[in-house]
């Protein structure tokens, strides 16, 4: 189905199956995908320690949401080791960097956007955290609110990136993984999405709570994350392929 036409209308029966075809892809490549999530799970240890380390232990919580909204960006590596798989081609460990090298223009596009609404996320917790927190806290066990102003803090920074993260959502579900198969432009792409979030909202809602939820538990267990990341990205690109039938080449 071309992008240009009418998106079918997401079921909640894809998500089960969308997950299945995830796992399926994951165990068909689990090192080169495995060390594709491994750099950025050292990466956010890296920031999180960062934080730790300036006594601004509260923040550990709100830089774990920013990542949910720099997420999508990720897509187009794992994507491209897929495709590369799909084409009977070598999966070297470096090829998701290479695919994200090659990545189509709105791919880059959608990246830069993903990666100002995170950075609107940790500026806004931040600014919160200046006025309804005030204070430095040494250690990681400051990352766990246990007060009534640390719970107040993260209800109010969790507000505000929520409202990102929808709107993050919206446009990145299928506008990332179209992008990264070269249908349309940019702007097609976004608005492709769109379309197809408003013709099943309901569903798509909970396709946007089955991401949370499954990224935001691995960050409880880190080491799970090697496994989450990969998954639910192939995931994602079986659910768009589910609304959005690849145009035959």
């Amino acid at each position: 189905m071309s992008i240009h036409g009418v998106p079918a209308v997401a079921q909640a029966g894809w998500m089960v199956q969308a997950l299945r075809a995830g796992w399926a892809d994951f165990c068909r490549l689990p090192r080169v995908s495995m060390g594709f999530a491994a750099a950025f799970l050292v990466v956010g240890a890296l920031l999180a320690r960062a934080l730790v380390a300036l006594g601004l232990a509260p923040l550990v919580l709100p830089l774990v949401g920013a990542f949910m909204l720099f997420g999508p960006v990720t897509l187009c590596g794992f994507l491209g080791v897929r495709e590369a798989h799909r084409r009977g081609h070598d999966t070297p460990p470096g090829l998701p960097l290479k695919a994200m090298a090659a990545a189509p223009r709105p791919v880059w596009v959608l990246g830069a956007f993903c990666t100002f609404m995170a950075l609107v996320w940790l500026t806004d917790a931040g600014t919160l955290y200046s006025f309804m927190v005030g204070r430095w806290h040494d250690g990681w066990a400051a990352a766990v609110p246990t007060d009534a102003v640390a719970w107040r803090f993260h209800a109010g920074s969790g507000v505000a990136g929520g409202f990102l993260a929808l709107i993050v959502f919206a446009v990145t579900v299928h506008g990332i993984p179209l992008a990264v198969r070269g249908e349309g432009t940019l702007v097609t792409a976004v608005v492709a999405s769109v379309r197809a979030i408003g013709r099943a909202p309901l569903v798509h809602l909970m396709w946007a709570m089955v991401l949370a939820v499954a990224v935001l538990g691995a960050v409880l267990v880190p080491p799970a994350l090697l496994v989450v990341l990969p998954v639910m990205a192939y995931a994602s690109a079986h659910w768009t392929e589910r609304v959005f039938p690849p145009v035959s080449r």
